[in-house]
């Protein structure tokens, strides 16, 4: 067995050895080390303890059975492939006449590579496809994948999530939900998001009744939810009604404007068709579109002028912007009876377009009040749909995922804010 040294007594090394770096395994003393063609570094370690805790009588043990070599694969170092090859001893116990092999902490029982090298690989899969890892690294999609859910897995603990997705779910006061599409107009899923930690909470596949039923009895105390924030889509209203019934069910205000916006835009539209508009919104159209306070001067005046010449393309301007003030000034002892005067006006004055928009403020007026219920906590969705933009990205970097388990890891550990 070649002479053994420690990173204190560098100067016994041969110059031709190079530079040596600190192994950082505190349980191993390094016995050799040299580099081979390949550019691989083979390292000779072995424990520092001299003794052992026999397994079957708990007695001190020292003697030697026999040493056998194993190579474990390390983290890079320098461009250079790492290769361990640990010394393990078999120890022979005086006292019960019994052999045991001593535990390799570095790496784990019959482990082939070490702990920090299964975490920096997991650490990669985390924002990184797998399979582009897996060819850095030079290991099976597999064997990346294992070591991402072994990493994370602690982590979903701390937050009382389960890794297999089958147990019960912490309860948050603030819930979101909104499904994202994993294959569109084909496959979808639904997100649940605990919008006071702003973190997701739970995905899984599907958007239907008994899908979001199912999820959303894994919540292990249901009556502690206050409010959920949805849009105004009817695939959720019913389920969390029948799971969550003294919940509050919160309309998305971005997704109420953007209702209005989607019928003004159409307005607008049909305005630069015809005539003088034509003309008038060529190039000014985004005056109309861009919200009030994010036109400077010179842009105000120019919309003026503009609303001048159309001036039915004015009230509806003013139709979309009361709305916009309305969130922004009600309070919830004023918010209703200046929704029915809005929604009056579009009646009276409003474009076809508008009109028609108004549908969703008598199927959903309950639950778009219910947002001023909460002031001066702004309950929304935001979070909600940061998360599924998020999550569309990383599919399209990843080319997709056939393995939702994968994906669902990626989801719950992707806290961006």
């Amino acid at each position: 067995m070649p002479d053994q040294h420690n990173r204190s007594d560098a100067e016994e090394i041969a110059p031709e050895a190079g530079i040596v770096v600190p192994l950082d395994l505190p349980e191993f003393r390094v016995l050799d080390q040299h580099c081979s063609e390949d550019g691989t570094l083979r390292i000779q370690v072995m424990a520092k303890t001299t003794s052992m805790t026999c397994p079957h009588c708990q007695r001190e043990c020292e003697k030697i059975h026999d040493c056998r070599v194993r190579v474990k694969r390390d983290i890079p170092l320098r461009g250079y492939r790492v290769r361990l090859l640990v010394y393990k001893r078999r120890f022979a116990c005086t006292d019960c006449a019994k052999t045991f092999t001593e535990p390799d902490e570095a790496c784990g029982r019959r482990r082939r590579t070490t702990c920090r090298l299964r975490v920096s690989i997991g650490k990669q899969v985390a924002s990184r496809p797998v399979a582009h890892v897996s060819e850095e690294e030079e290991v099976g999609p597999r064997f990346a994948r294992e070591s991402f859910q072994e990493q994370v897995a602690p982590q979903l603990e701390r937050r009382g999530v389960s890794l297999d997705s089958q147990g019960s779910l912490p309860t948050p006061r603030y819930l979101g939900i909104d499904e994202y599409a994993i294959q569109k107009g084909h496959r979808y899923a639904t997100l649940l998001c605990d919008l006071e930690k702003r973190c997701p909470l739970e995905t899984c596949r599907g958007r239907t009744q008994q899908e979001v039923i199912k999820l959303l009895e894994r919540l292990d105390h249901p009556e502690r939810v206050e409010a959920v924030s949805l849009d105004m889509s009817g695939s959720f209203a019913p389920a969390i009604r029948q799971v969550l019934p003294q919940a509050v069910l919160v309309i998305d205000h971005f997704h109420v404007i953007q209702h209005v916006m989607k019928a003004f835009r159409k307005v607008v539209a049909g305005y630069a068709k015809q005539g003088i508009g034509q003309i008038l919104l060529h190039h000014h159209r985004h005056l109309f579109l861009k919200p009030l306070e994010k036109l400077t001067d010179e842009q105000k005046q120019e919309r003026d002028r503009i609303a001048s010449h159309l001036p039915g393309l004015e009230i509806a301007w003013q139709i979309k912007e009361g709305l916009r003030q309305w969130y922004g000034e009600a309070t919830a002892q004023t918010a209703e009876e200046r929704l029915d005067q809005w929604i009056e006006l579009v009646r009276h004055k409003g474009p076809e377009e508008l009109r028609q928009a108004l549908s969703a403020f008598v199927s959903w007026k309950a639950e778009i009040l219910a947002f001023f219920r909460f002031l001066p906590t702004r309950i929304s969705n935001g979070y909600v749909e940061g998360k599924n933009n998020r999550t569309k990205t990383m599919m399209r970097q990843a080319y997709g995922y056939r393995n939702f388990r994968n994906l669902r890891l990626r989801i719950l550990m992707e806290r961006g804010r």
